[in-house]
């Protein structure tokens, strides 16, 4: 279910920037307005990270998951019904403000459910929904709108949340209180844990920022996390603007980028649990995968200028492989670093600095596409990670449990 969660909030937000050339046509849009249209989206992001990760703590992840599904359902249908630049970017901005809720909700879902040795698997398996719903969305967007027009296609996706919204409030529930949980499992899932905290426990999200670690996930993903928005908002239009390509052919070869980074949600996953099953160490396990996902976006630069579209593709598919590998490795290191009653505040937080990255990285893009090309965007996406990989690696040191006060609060009993 969190894997769905995460793979129909992004086929959401994707529908934009598969039909951003006809979008940018029928409203008389340049590079710089649509900038503009993500950057709504991402300022919206920004807001609701810190509070969405509150609310998850505060609710719990049943209640707080549900609620923005269906609040991101709704903004994503009302996209059907805009009339100009000023609608798109309220739309886009109340889409942010519900989706900011994914991460931290799905992250505390696993924190709830999974003990530390399952947990990057785990993770990167509900990771793997946003590649998964961008590698859906662009078939999907794309056949919609070529038969009933852009319009339906946000009708379309819309709908989904509120498909997945029924099943989800039925089944999901803590395994302290879940009907149908085994008695193994159960001790199994709780011995695991970092610390004994059930849902009568909460750690102030600001009370993290007193502790470098969280810091150097913050910075870290400031860093990353925009690099991977290029990808997933510019795509399709530089594979019009420069490839050439018409909607017919990117809805027949867009989605391979997002398969590969798919694969690389898992496969991060699995290679962070295979090293820390052979050497006991969650530093090494954790930051050694980080390592080879920032590398791995070095590729870009060649991808910039290859002369072939497919040699292109190839190139940007390795690169969202490592972005895949990076990203499954990064959001679960909150769970690695803290105990469950925190996590959602903790993936709410670095969310907040992805999202502030986000918006520069994306006013940057505008700003150089329409003066100069893509050239340089390529270059700024390809070392980035690396610099948010050597923060990280200075203010993060040992990859442990921080000793964080618990303090009581309420939270869901429906």
């Amino acid at each position: 279910m969190l894997t769905l969660a995460s793979a129909i909030s992004y086929i959401d937000r994707q529908a934009l920037s598969v039909n951003a050339s006809l979008i940018r046509g029928e409203f008389g849009l340049s590079n710089t307005d649509y900038s503009y249209l993500i950057t709504s989206f991402l300022a919206a992001y920004t807001i609701s990270q810190t509070l969405s990760g509150h609310m998850v703590d505060r609710l719990g992840t049943r209640v707080a998951l549900g609620a923005c599904a269906a609040f991101w359902s709704a903004a994503a249908l009302l996209h059907g019904a805009v009339t100009g630049f000023a609608g798109l970017a309220v739309c886009r901005f109340l889409l942010g403000i519900a989706e900011a809720g994914v991460v931290p909700g799905s992250i505390r879902g696993v924190s709830e459910w999974f003990p530390a040795n399952e947990r990057s698997v785990a993770t990167g398996l509900f990771a793997a929904g946003t590649p998964a719903g961008i590698l859906i969305a662009a078939p999907l967007v794309a056949f919609v709108t070529l038969a009933f027009g852009w319009r339906v296609a946000f009708v379309t996706t819309g709908l989904l949340g509120f498909a997945w919204l029924v099943p989800w409030l039925r089944i999901y529930r803590l395994p302290e209180t879940h009907p149908r949980i085994q008695p193994q499992e159960r001790d199994l899932i709780l011995a695991g844990r970092a610390r004994p905290t059930g849902a009568n426990a909460k750690v102030w999200a600001f009370e993290l920022l007193r502790h470098r670690q969280p810091w150097a996930i913050i910075i870290a993903r400031f860093m990353m996390d925009p690099v991977w928005w290029f990808y997933v908002f510019w795509l399709p239009a530089y594979l019009t603007d420069v490839r050439k390509l018409d909607l017919a052919a990117i809805g027949q070869v867009a989605w391979i980028p997002f398969l590969t980074a798919t694969l690389g949600t898992v496969a991060g996953g699995w290679l962070s649990g295979a090293l820390l099953r052979r050497t006991g160490s969650l530093t090494i396990a954790r930051l050694t995968v980080l390592l080879l996902g920032a590398a791995g976006t070095l590729l870009g630069i060649p991808a910039a200028s290859a002369q072939e579209t497919w040699v292109c593709l190839a190139l940007i598919s390795v690169v969202t492989f490592a972005i895949g590998a990076w990203a499954t490795t990064i959001v679960g290191m909150a769970a690695d670093i803290l105990p469950p009653a925190a996590v959602g505040s903790m993936s709410g937080l670095s969310g907040t600095g992805a999202a502030l990255g986000g918006i520069v990285f994306t006013m940057l893009t505008g700003w150089l596409v329409d003066r100069f090309s893509y050239a340089p965007v390529f270059w700024m996406a390809a070392s980035a990670p690396l610099v948010g990989f050597a923060v990280l690696l200075v203010l993060m040191g040992e990859v442990r449990q921080l000793d964080l006060a618990v303090r009581p609060v309420r939270t869901e009993s429906i």
